[in-house]
């Protein structure tokens, strides 16, 4: 049976799509992990038409032309100067600042190529390329908390939400916030929600962006009002700051129907990073310095200069917890005990469990603690942090010196002999009054 010739060219064409020759990796679609170095150094939606010989060259040009657009971006957002300020490199130069393409759509025939593609920048040779100016715009690791605000009801990761899925794929623009976006699992679930954003409890954050760690929180706000079903919609965003929710900047956007809402809401997340990166320029996205936990001990103690600590330094001791305030104290009292102690939490619920590391192991750790008036108790596998039982303390009769009288009882006046307390039931856990 004989093939037709253009059946064959057909095939090798379609196997040279499936297997491209360019350099550069395409990059997978984001996901919700955080880390600020893939979007921070990732310019998105750039268009590219382009023909040539065979999709392979066409697909080699498209993307040497987003890497030539992309890179004046990055330059303008990571500096602050114009585009016009930007070093004139070579394509050369600029392909080897790249860590990878991203497909955000695409099309093409056997010499056509159309797509719009987004540019990955690694981030180490962007700094060797930029020198010193980029770390003067580049923000610590920051908790985002995306507000959802639909019809009054609040929500963040508990259900679906358009506006936490819209940051989580946004990579339209170059920012030099470096977002840490949870992944809304069952455990942010309960520690992420809606009435947390409005607290100002400093212990209840600095526990939240420790287990993230991040050194302060942002929460960007959606306000979505409908005027009928599948009509306009009106949204109100808010950019917030830190624990106390200090307002940076609000704006407001309309859509004609239903349909139009996922624009608005990359819209939204567009002009919110703007404001979050022009607070940063001004100096107004500043942390509070004893809001994270200050990790200046962990870098300047000796076992991590010299040695490292044996795994018998390293402790996991349980404390029962009721309440965040419990939990707080318990890991204020373990950071106060010494100055070359490490804490941090592994898991938090009605018994939090903290990680110890600290030079000298569980018998340095039973000492301390018993300075402090506490102590470790062993209940089957788990050590339990507990306030020490108070001393027993018996009087002594204040009677004469003389030779005792035998038959007769001691007089009221000479004290009686108070009987030895019980034991004060051990406390379950580290209060706030203790």
């Amino acid at each position: 049976m004989l093939v037709p010739v253009a059946a064959i060219a057909g095939l090798l064409a379609a196997i040279a799509v499936a297997q491209p020759s360019t350099p550069k990796a395409m990059v997978p679609p984001p996901d919700r992990s955080g880390g600020g170095s893939s979007s921070a150094y990732a310019v998105g939606g750039i268009a590219v038409d382009v023909t040539a010989r065979n999709i392979d060259d066409a697909r080699r040009a498209a993307w040497t032309a987003a890497q030539r657009q992309a890179w004046p971006l990055l330059w303008v957002r990571l500096t602050g100067r114009t585009a016009a300020e930007a070093p004139r490199l070579a394509d050369g130069q600029i392909d080897a600042m790249v860590a990878g393409i991203e497909s955000q759509g695409e099309q093409f025939s056997d010499t056509h190529y159309i797509a719009k593609l987004g540019v990955v920048f690694d981030r180490s040779r962007v700094a060797e390329r930029l020198g010193v100016s980029i770390n003067l715009l580049q923000s610590p690791p920051m908790l985002l908390l995306p507000l959802l605000i639909d019809g009054g009801a609040g929500n963040l990761f508990q259900s679906g939400n358009g506006w936490a899925d819209a940051w989580a794929s946004w990579r339209g623009n170059v920012t030099p916030i470096d977002y840490v976006l949870p992944p809304g699992g069952p455990a942010d679930n309960l520690w992420l929600t809606v009435w947390q954003t409005g607290r100002r409890d400093r212990d209840g954050w600095r526990q939240i962006i420790t287990r993230f760690d991040t050194v302060d929180v942002l929460v960007a706000e959606a306000r979505l009002t409908r005027s009928f079903p599948g009509g306009p919609i009106r949204a109100l965003f808010i950019a917030r700051h830190g624990p106390d929710g200090v307002e940076l900047g609000r704006f407001v956007v309309r859509v004609q129907s239903e349909a139009a809402l996922p624009a608005l809401l990359q819209d939204g997340v567009r002009r919110i990073d703007a404001a979050y990166a022009d607070a940063l320029r001004a100096g107004r996205l500043q942390a509070e310095p004893d809001l994270a936990i200050d990790i200046a001990p962990i870098i300047d103690s000796e076992p991590l200069i010299g040695e490292a600590l044996p795994d018998d330094a390293q402790l996991q001791v349980a404390v029962i917890t009721p309440d965040t305030a419990s939990l707080a104290t318990a890991e204020r009292l373990l950071r106060g005990i010494a100055d070359d102690i490490v804490v941090r939490q592994l898991a938090v619920g009605g018994t939090s469990r903290i990680e110890v590391a600290m030079s000298g192991g569980e018998p340095a750790l039973v000492a301390a603690l018993a300075r402090a008036g506490w102590a470790l108790e062993r209940v089957g596998a788990d050590l339990v942090l507990r306030r020490r039982p108070a001393a027993v303390v018996t009087a002594v009769p204040a009677g004469p010196a003389s030779a005792p009288v035998a038959a007769k009882p001691k007089s009221p006046v000479a004290g009686p002999r108070t009987a030895p307390r019980p034991a004060a039931a051990p406390s379950a856990a580290p209060s706030a009054t203790d």
